[in-house]
């Protein structure tokens, strides 16, 4: 809308004082619409009429219809449908009716009467902006037909001092309207603008008096109802005021703790790990720090410390009981080591995971390509373990699994060998600072207590009871780490020991 521009074209307010303006300006055009529909369909409906008794339907057909628009774009407004759009059909209806009554002539001031206000109809209804380009047309279109009456058929002949005259008059009306609506818009602006910034600085000013009351309150209650135990000591040490939190803490009566020296409620040893920060808080250092608290049953508070010095004689001191805290950390560290035990540990056989095989092989690799020496593994592999799940059932073959990863556990003894499950039924032995020979010594060590386990497998096509394929390989690493140049000849072997019949060893170096 053409107003809605004309206010936010200012850009000094803002966006809530900008609706508030937008409200009031449409209430004044509404009002200003309401007493041009009231005198001008009264008007048009008497002149109306009084053409249309007197024979000339054609303009008492216009008035009325003009009359009739006008009260119906007056029910559109009030119901605030279309605002804009029916002042400017309006608009247009009553323009196209004043160029009608110019041509039809008379030099009677009743009809130039209602020429002269088109003007300020004009502003009034559309703004400084459409107003202004109405006018233009209006005169454009009354200048015209001046002009070039002679060649108009119909219309009325007008003299040339008369048609300057009613041009000039036009021109100064309108001239006079602009002025005066640019002067109404700037000065409604400036009231408006004045009145809101003196709505803000009392909205300030209220809302830093209340800020200043309730940071006084907030300061007041702080002190007393604070959740930390506060202290006020002298720069010698002696206790001048304390909270009632504190006094709680500590169990110490408010006259207890007055003229008390701070440090007889530390713990001995404490202060000899943690020499008091007297001298750097009368320096204006902020000390942080965590002290054991004696409490009037002689038992310490673990608690958390914060101290500031507040003025050339007095420092605070902050205490916040942190026992339940310890305890906490304590039993989240205790979880964290199971957390990380049970990341790296099968759930089924507690025996290493691939995810910690992994973790050790990278390291071993580099550790071994640094000693030069070689770095043996062993892949093995329960035979025909399907058929002992179908014939079996799961329960027992996870009993099998852990029976089984015991004992190829029991199998190495060196802290640096490693036993996990690769996964399913397939276990790794990783083996540091082994040759092939040593790696199939553990090995054959390996499948021998498979086989005393006597696990029955009556599915098994290579024996009555449970055994196990190997594969072996070592190498001296050499190189970024890259567990394929071991573990690639360690699964062939193992590839070959099945194929071969199973319950058996096999080299990557055969």
């Amino acid at each position: 809308m053409v107003f809605k521009k004309d206010i936010g074209s200012k850009g000094f307010l803002k966006k809530t004082s900008s609706g508030q303006r937008r409200d009031s300006e449409e209430a004044n055009r509404f009002m200003q619409y309401t007493v041009i529909c009231s005198a001008g369909a009264l008007n048009m409906l008497f002149f109306g009429i009084l053409n249309m008794v007197s024979g000339n339907m054609s303009l008492g057909i216009l008035v009325i219809t003009c009359c009739i628009s006008l009260i119906f774009g007056w029910i559109l407004v009030y119901l605030k449908k279309a605002e804009q759009g029916v002042y400017r059909l309006n608009t247009i209806l009553f323009t196209i009716l004043m160029i009608y009554l110019v041509y039809l002539g008379g030099e009677e001031h009743s009809k130039l009467l209602w020429v002269y206000i088109t003007p300020s109809v004009m502003y009034f209804l559309l703004g400084k902006t459409e107003g202004s380009i109405g006018i233009s047309s209006f005169l454009l279109f009354i200048g015209l037909y001046f002009l070039m009456q002679d060649e108009i058929p119909g219309g009325h002949l007008y003299g040339k001092a008369f048609a300057g005259r009613v041009m000039l008059t036009l021109c100064i009306i309108s001239i006079i309207t602009y002025f005066y609506e640019n002067l109404r818009h700037r000065y409604r602006n400036q009231m408006e603008q004045k009145n809101e910034e003196l709505k803000a600085e009392n909205s300030q000013r209220r809302q830093v008096e209340k800020s200043l009351r309730e940071s006084e309150e907030r300061y007041r209650a702080i002190y007393q109802h604070a959740a930390e135990g506060i202290l006020l000591i002298s720069f010698s040490g002696k206790i001048v005021e304390c909270n009632p939190q504190i006094q709680r803490m500590l169990g110490y009566r408010e006259e207890q703790l007055l003229d008390k020296d701070i440090h007889s409620l530390f713990k001995a040893e404490d202060l000899i790990q943690q020499p008091s920060q007297l001298e750097e808080l009368k320096n204006g250092k902020t000390v942080f720090i965590e002290r054991r608290l004696k409490t009037s049953r002689g038992t310490y508070l673990q608690c958390e410390q914060s101290g500031k010095r507040i003025s050339d004689r007095f420092i605070i001191l902050i205490y916040r009981d942190i026992t339940e805290r310890k305890i906490a950390e304590e039993a989240l560290e205790k979880a964290n080591h199971m957390l990380q035990r049970l990341a790296v540990q099968d759930g089924l056989t507690g025996i290493p995971n691939r995810r910690k095989f992994d973790e050790t092989i990278n390291s071993e690799w580099y550790r071994m390509q640094r000693d030069k020496t070689k770095l043996g593994i062993i892949l093995c592999d329960i035979d025909f373990f399907k058929q002992y799940n179908d014939h079996y059932g799961h329960q027992k073959g996870d009993e099998c699994l852990k029976k089984v990863a015991k004992a190829l556990s029991a199998s190495v003894h060196r802290p640096s060998d490693l036993v996990a499950r690769y996964g399913g039924e397939e276990f790794v032995v990783l083996l540091p600072d082994t040759t092939v020979d040593g790696c199939m010594i553990i090995a054959e060590k390996m499948r021998v207590s498979i086989e005393k386990l006597a696990i029955e497998h009556i599915r098994s096509k290579v024996s009555s009871t449970l055994t196990m394929s190997f594969g072996v390989a070592a190498l001296v690493p050499e190189g970024e780490f890259n567990p394929d140049l071991i573990l690639a000849p360690a699964d062939k072997a193992l590839y070959r020991a099945k194929a071969n019949g199973r319950n058996m060893i096999c080299s990557g170096e055969e």
